[in-house]
């Protein structure tokens, strides 16, 4: 017996092949296609056919009829689709009584249908290569959208180079003002060409019609809440979320004080989910302790529903929660579950000033699945420049409803205002917030 492989571009001419070399007696013993590699490191690869056939030249073998020998997958979609594309021509794999013609014609029928499965095989073997991995499926648009970021903030850029040159009088100045204190050019040209268009060329040799003016139009790019811890309009429910060290312990003991301030009668009650971070909890009862109000410690969200239940006649419930990365999708999705409760629950986000204004942007986006209602401002006075925050407050819509800057409680936290947020924008007002009001207690950063 003499056996031979062969490889073609597709069934037909390997069978083919192997009728010129071998005749018409020759025998598949097996096919399967291949990847061939050429060329520069194998840039000229191509996919193959590799037929391995065999023909018995013994005398005996001269009345034996040829037999055909394929994978069990080729045999089965031969079975199955033969029939129905050829009529007329009968089942020869199985029955094993095929002439080498009708091999010749099987091929025809089969060649389309074995090269798209074997790219179905090669798309589905892909496919579960990304699902281990997805950053390798993602890492090739990264790259495209970087590139097209840079693209498309070069022609910007140009654009805005040639609009900035294009602004009357002073108002150059006032631009790179803006600027420096980390507004972004786009919003503050926006904004500049808005003072503009309402002042009208005549108008902008007033500078103080000009400063007024500037400071409506950043304000119109705010939202405040106006909030209130008072308990006249019923029980209200706070809870504090935010990523690790932006200042939610001390925040909910800032707003426990300044309720007990504003009314001695009112019934306030901390509760903590901050049972991962070192002394957290210590940390509250101590302000509880000053501030003369119950504090609950709940490890479950079993726990977080009995304290909850055990409170129902509080007027002010605040609620201290475990800071999180927010990629924390378990964590993220209790707190969710949490709000979605049958208790009203008022959702502040507490971002601190000194965060990049990416990480911001992220985290907004992240902790939006929950709703966010308000956005609580700390760490005012750590922060170099305040001009990214109008960024943030303005692309996000969020309402600020409260400012917090420095350690002392109740101190050093006051009521949101579109002016206050401005003038901390403009880096025109100190960092130190707060009211006047005598210091309760002072804490350790």
């Amino acid at each position: 017996m003499k056996l031979k492989r062969f490889e073609a571009l597709s069934l037909q001419e390997a069978l083919q092949a192997i009728k010129a070399e071998l005749g018409p007696e020759a025998v598949i013993v097996s096919s399967r296609r291949i990847q061939k590699s050429g060329g520069l490191f194998g840039l000229l690869s191509q996919s193959v056919i590799e037929v391995t056939a065999a023909v018995d030249r013994s005398p005996e073998a001269e009345d034996m009829k040829p037999a055909v020998t394929l994978d069990r997958s080729l045999q089965a979609l031969i079975s199955k689709q033969l029939p129905a594309m050829r009529p007329d021509v009968e089942q020869p794999i199985a029955k094993k009584e095929a002439t080498f013609s009708e091999q010749l014609q099987v091929a025809t029928v089969l060649d389309p249908v074995t090269k798209q499965l074997h790219d179905m095989k090669e798309e589905i073997q892909r496919l579960r290569e990304t699902q281990k991995d997805p950053e390798q499926a993602l890492a090739p648009l990264r790259q495209e959208l970087e590139g097209l970021r840079i693209v498309v903030g070069q022609v910007l850029g140009s654009q805005m180079d040639k609009r900035i040159e294009g602004l009357p009088g002073d108002l150059l100045e006032d631009y790179h003002a803006l600027v420096a204190q980390g507004i972004d050019p786009q919003l503050a040209h926006q904004v500049l060409r808005s003072v503009v268009e309402t002042l009208g060329t005549a108008g902008l040799g007033n500078r103080d019609a000009i400063k007024g003016l500037l400071r409506e139009r950043l304000e119109e790019g705010l939202v405040v809440s106006k909030p209130s811890v008072s308990r006249q309009y019923g029980q209200k429910i706070i809870m504090l979320v935010g990523p690790t060290g932006v200042g939610k312990t001390t925040t909910i003991a800032k707003l426990a004080g300044l309720a007990a301030q504003r009314d001695a009668h009112q019934k306030t009650v901390m509760i903590t989910l901050d049972t991962y971070r070192v002394a957290a909890v210590e940390q509250l009862r101590v302000f509880a302790k000053i501030l003369k109000i119950p504090l609950e410690v709940a490890v479950s969200p079993q726990d977080f529903l009995e304290c909850m239940g055990r409170h129902q006649e509080a007027d002010l419930i605040l609620i201290d929660t475990a800071g999180r990365s927010p990629k924390d999708r378990a964590g993220h999705e209790e707190l969710i579950a949490m709000t979605r409760g049958s208790f009203k629950i008022e959702t502040h986000l507490v971002l601190a000033a000194p965060m990049a204004e990416a990480v911001q942007m992220d985290t907004i986006r992240r902790y939006q699945t929950m709703p966010i209602h308000n956005v609580i401002l700390t760490k005012l006075d750590e922060s170099v420049r305040s001009g990214s925050l109008y960024n943030v407050l303005s692309a996000s819509g969020l309402a600020v409803s409260y400012l917090s800057a420095g350690q002392r409680v109740p101190e050093d936290l006051e009521v949101a205002t579109r002016e206050r947020l401005v003038e901390l924008v403009l880096g025109e007002a100190s960092t130190v917030v707060g009211h006047e009001a005598p210091e309760l207690l002072e804490v350790a950063p």
